[in-house]
């Protein structure tokens, strides 16, 4: 006896189970131009664990939730004429306070011929805590790459409308 063959999902289904690349993403920042980066990192959080030995309870050890932590996201461009995230930078080093701004890392995919964001990561009360301008190097064509460091109080992912 034979087994039929699995009937062919249609196009749009399973164009639609593809994971999506991470070739494309803007960093926005209120008040601030958003910018296309070629590299981001910290896109995760973490609620810490704390155990708790019950005297008696020799079975196991009870783990209960503590804080929340997010790292810091570090993001990667090639450097070029924006200077405004350069200038958020230094509104400390200038005035000696930190100026917080909610922002959105948004990942974007190709959907029908045309770049449409798919995940949209939102930070609350990020600050540069660093910034490092691109390595020169006189005997290396690669290009030139300026990164950036944002400390903040929390990521969530938001829905796609």
């Amino acid at each position: 006896m034979t087994t039929p063959a699995p009937a062919a999902a249609p196009a749009s289904a399973s164009a639609s189970l593809r994971p999506f690349t991470t070739a494309h993403f803007v960093l926005a920042i209120d008040g601030l131009a958003s910018a296309n980066f070629s590299t981001c990192a910290g896109l995760s959080g973490e609620v810490g664990v704390e155990e708790y030995q019950e005297g008696g309870e020799n079975r196991f050890v009870h783990r209960l939730p503590t804080r929340a932590s997010f790292p810091n996201l570090v993001l990667g461009q090639g450097a070029g004429p924006l200077h405004e995230l350069w200038d958020w930078f230094h509104e400390y080093l200038v005035a000696g306070i930190i100026a917080p701004r909610d922002g959105t890392v948004v990942l974007m995919a190709h959907d029908g011929g045309e770049l449409a964001p798919v995940r949209v990561w939102a930070f609350t009360r990020g600050w540069p805590v660093k910034i490092t301008g691109a390595d020169l190097d006189a005997q290396s064509p690669a290009a030139a790459i300026d990164s950036l460091e944002i400390a903040h109080h929390g990521l969530a992912l938001r829905r796609v409308v």
